[in-house]
């Protein structure tokens, strides 16, 4: 009994967000060099590190692979995976091979989470968590042992500690959504709103925080619903009162099952609701789902994976490598979480050099001013992404047309993310994206 909902992250310098899962409810022209900085003869010294040899590094992770919440968490492994094959076919980081031994399910149990972290930081002796996925990360086993901790921001408790590295910056500031939101509903020349999560506070408040931004700055929010039941099976309910209030879109902090279901209530009920979705956009569920997801909008925190792969040299390598070693996950928005995370990661490893130790990781990665997953999202700035969030907030937007989903609202291809320069969402003006943001 899981959804996620997306919400916004914010990035100094950027703004992520990340899909965002609770119990019941549910947001490379390589930093690493042209190969992402693999490889390399630099040599590897001896190291007392846990988990490091001569010529290896092992590492694990931590996610729902199984259960009834798992799809919102179980790919997250195959980019991770993906990236660390592409960086071990050629010759490793600074002489040593990624070995991403530990994939352990906690079966969306939080018990089962806390044993499972003590195993890889007590028993296994890892050196790195470089991927963590469920709805129950608690950090504190992670923050004692001062171990480089990567993954996938859903339960907002990765900020603070300077080793938790969520992909695209640990903070998840909600306000820094609607003036993207605000800038859909201008763009589609909607009048009325209606918004929409489910009952529990990791769908509903961001939501909420909307509803109330958008209300302040002088939107007609005429329907709200911040209590529908998971799975959404409810919903149509929904729909007959948005369609009753004259709604003529709607924002949703619902999870894929609750959204198609509002889709199809949508139509039964004669169309005419623009839909914007914070949640739903991979592509099984399109090719499952496609007449009723015509023209519907999503927000995505990275370089849209249909965007020209000739503009974005760092799309064209992270679909290469997919495809070439995970291919059913090559355009899953888990998994390139993962992919963001084990980036990271590599480029801390590299950074450490000879001197490879945990707490040397971790020292340089918070150097990084600008990382991007190698040109696929919008800046991060580590020396601050652990406790702040400044504007610009930036995201792309895409939009289902036909059996793939196209980057919309007549964003450049010079440039696919749209940034604003404050929270407010009084009919808010994109401005320049900040730089080091991937463009064509």
């Amino acid at each position: 009994m899981h959804t996620h909902s997306r919400r916004m992250k914010s990035r100094l310098g950027g703004l992520a967000k990340t899909a965002m899962a609770g119990a019941a409810l549910a947001a490379c022209v390589i930093t690493l060099g042209g190969s992402a900085g693999a490889g390399g003869s630099a040599g590897a010294a001896t190291s007392t590190a846990p988990g490091v040899t001569a010529n290896s590094i092992t590492v694990g992770t931590i996610s729902t692979q199984t259960g009834p919440i798992s799809s919102n968490f179980s790919s997250l492994i195959y980019g991770e995976k993906a990236y660390f094959d592409y960086i071990n076919a050629q010759g490793g980081i600074n002489g040593r091979k990624i070995d991403y031994k530990y994939t352990l399910d906690d079966a969306g149990d939080p018990s089962t989470f806390t044993q499972l972290a003590k195993t890889l930081v007590l028993q296994d002796h890892v050196f790195a968590v470089t991927g963590v996925a469920t709805a129950f990360f608690t950090p504190n086993i992670f923050v004692e042992a001062k171990i480089p901790t990567y993954g996938y921001n859903v339960t907002e408790n990765w900020n603070g500690p300077s080793n938790l590295f969520a992909a695209g910056g640990s903070v998840i500031y909600l306000p820094a959504g609607a003036p993207g939101f605000a800038y859909v509903v201008d763009k589609t020349h909607a009048k009325k709103l209606a918004i929409v999560a489910y009952g529990v506070a990791s769908s509903a408040a961001s939501c909420q925080s909307d509803a109330n931004s958008l209300t302040k700055a002088g939107y007609q929010v005429v329907y709200t619903d911040f209590k529908i039941s998971y799975p959404g099976t409810t919903v149509a309910t929904d729909v007959q009162r948005m369609k009753q209030a004259g709604a003529d879109f709607v924002l949703s902090c619902m999870d894929v099952q609750g959204n198609v279901t509002m889709a199809r209530a949508i139509k039964q009920y004669g169309g005419g609701i623009t839909q914007l979705w914070l949640n739903g956009n991979d592509q099984q569920t399109l090719n499952q789902n496609e007449s009723l997801m015509q023209g519907i909008y999503f927000y995505v925190a990275h370089v849209p994976f249909t965007a020209p792969t000739s503009e974005y040299p760092g799309l064209k390598l992270y679909l290469t490598e997919m495809k070439k070693y995970e291919p059913a996950y090559a355009q899953d928005e888990v998994a390139i979480q993962g992919w963001e995370s084990a980036a990271l990661f590599a480029q801390g490893v590299k950074m450490a050099g000879k001197n490879l130790t945990q707490a040397n990781v971790i020292k340089d990665t918070n150097t990084l001013t600008d990382f991007t997953a190698g040109g696929l999202t919008v800046p991060t700035n580590w020396t601050t992404g652990h406790t702040g969030h400044a504007p610009p907030y930036c995201g792309a937007y895409i939009e289902a047309v036909g059996d793939k989903y196209v980057p919309a609202l007549d964003t450049s291809k010079k440039n696919v993310f749209v940034c604003f320069g404050s929270t407010s969402a009084n009919h808010p003006k994109p401005e320049t994206a900040p730089a080091g943001t991937p463009s064509g």
